[in-house]
């Protein structure tokens, strides 16, 4: 579904006002935390178990002091899987500033879980590897997330245009997924690619996602 800057402003706005001004959200936050709640809300989980929102962070400035000369000449990604954990009922329940929060309060500490994952500490004691974990996307409750959008796909020009739709080449069943691509090479806004739902609740999930109050 496409999504229209004034949709993505009118929750920006919502976040900033409940900021009382102080603080700043991106669109790919405010878009993640109106799906994640969309989602919760159309599955019909129990309020009392566990939901998970899972995305890539950059983890290249963590690194830095590790690699040759600061990082200065390496080109390869660095990513780390974040895990952001909250009961259904919250999710569900919380307006969108408050779901921004949760996302962000995750983001904010990932310098600190990364670490310990590169160390060895997470696995270490009979803790959990997250990348050890099958659970992180194949877990109904986990919704993984993806965002395409600076990745210049829509850019791309063979000598007819640029494309009308950018797709994944294949989207695996049993991850419930959502990714974030840019509708049109000059068009603001955004466009979801979603599968993160049953048939059966499907409408459910679009009509959360196109309810602004």
């Amino acid at each position: 579904m496409d999504i229209s800057a004034d949709y993505i402003g009118h929750y920006k706005a919502q976040y900033n006002d409940a900021a009382h001004g102080g603080s700043w959200c991106s669109a790919f936050e405010v878009l993640v935390a109106k799906a994640w709640q969309s989602r919760t809300r159309a599955a019909g989980f129990d309020p009392d178990s566990d939901v998970h929102l899972c995305f890539a962070m950059n983890a290249r400035p963590l690194l830095h002091a590790s690699l040759p000369r600061a990082g200065a000449g390496f080109y390869g990604n660095c990513y780390y899987i974040m895990r952001v954990t909250a009961l259904a009922g919250k999710v569900a329940g919380s307006s969108i500033p408050d779901v921004v929060k949760i996302i962000k309060d995750g983001k904010r500490r990932m310098p600190a879980e990364f670490t310990r994952w590169a160390t060895g500490e997470a696995g270490a004691n009979g803790g959990k590897d997250p990348y050890q974990m099958v659970q992180i996307t194949s877990d109904y409750r986990t919704l993984l997330v993806s965002d395409w959008s600076r990745l210049g796909f829509v850019e791309v020009d063979y000598g007819w245009g640029p494309p009308a739709h950018v797709v994944p080449l294949t989207n695996l069943d049993y991850i419930a997924t959502c990714i974030l691509v840019k509708p049109w090479a000059h068009k603001p806004g955004a466009r979801l690619i979603t599968q993160c739902v049953t048939p059966d609740r499907v409408a459910a999930f679009h009509q959360g996602m196109l309810d602004m109050n």
